[in-house]
């Protein structure tokens, strides 16, 4: 049995991520994992990490629930457990998640600092070391917001649903003043979520063959059938907004700096982007 411990002094550090990357690269290199999260401080996503770790297909297992303390272990499987600073077993390797910059103390065990949203800094930076430090720059696939961050963020009407799930866009799109330029405008973005208004049926048909993860319609009133039908066929959700796309868009301000981790996009980036840092040979 082992332990890994993923932590951090505050919520929203980006440790849901590290943990879920960790786990991933061990069941892929064949060790039986599961993942654990345990209780954390007021105003975490302890509940709804729980919920996607329990999801995940490469740890069977993982409990759907928040745990109050680590589980047994089966031998030769090991456990990846995401909790808070005061909770790491003291057998545990302990991998300490920050935000911005390194933390001026690291707690017994610690093995590896891992940095995330480091200002100016493309990709990773690597610093061999006991413990290793690795620096995760800012990055758009990371923060990317979802479906339901979205609806959360607005007073919005669900007028499709799609083809359900909750994928997270990198970036959010206002459909351009020119009908002309729709469609090429669309395409120029890879994950997108479009704001458009309700009664911009030229621009919903481009914005929808531009295949946008979430078209969301601002004004408040009807749209044309034209957009229920070419929306379902494409198994793409649309929300409408009860303001106007100026006041839209200023609710959606700062989304980017409030996501949750969670998605198989996310999960990909991270592990790209921890692959070769090193991480995974301190852990051995």
């Amino acid at each position: 049995m082992a332990l890994i411990y993923v932590t951090s002094s505050n919520p929203g550090e980006g440790k849901t991520g590290v943990a879920a990357a960790i786990a991933r690269q061990l069941a892929y290199s064949g060790t039986p994992v599961r993942l654990v999260r345990l209780e954390d401080a007021q105003g975490s996503a302890a509940a709804e990490d729980a919920a996607w770790f329990a999801g995940l297909d490469f740890a069977p297992g993982s409990p759907a629930g928040v745990q109050a303390a680590a589980p047994g272990a089966a031998e030769g499987e090991t456990l990846v457990i995401e909790g808070p600073l005061s909770g790491a077993p003291a057998d545990a390797k302990v991998v300490l998640v920050a935000r911005d910059q390194k933390p001026a103390s690291t707690p017994p065990g610690t093995v590896a600092i891992v940095v995330t949203d480091v200002d100016g800094l493309a990709g990773i930076r690597a610093t061999a070391g006991s413990p290793l430090l690795v620096e995760v720059g800012e990055d758009r696939t990371l923060a990317g917001f979802s479906i339901s961050e979205v609806t959360a963020a607005l007073n919005v009407e669900v007028l499709v649903q799609g083809d359900g799930g909750d994928p997270t866009s990198d970036h959010l799109v206002i459909a351009p003043i020119g009908s002309d330029a729709g469609q090429p405008y669309f395409r120029r973005f890879d994950s997108k979520a479009v704001v458009v208004r309700f009664d911009k049926t030229d621009q919903h048909l481009a914005a929808i063959k531009g295949q946008p993860n979430l078209l969301i319609l601002t004004g408040g009133r009807r749209p044309s059938d034209y957009l229920f039908d070419a929306a379902g066929a494409n198994g793409i959700p649309v929300l409408l907004s009860r303001t106007d796309t100026e006041n839209t868009v200023i609710a959606l301000e700062g989304i980017f700096d409030r996501t949750r981790f969670h998605g198989e996009r996310k999960l990909e980036r991270m592990a790209e982007l921890l692959d070769g840092s090193g991480l995974a040979e301190a852990l051995a």
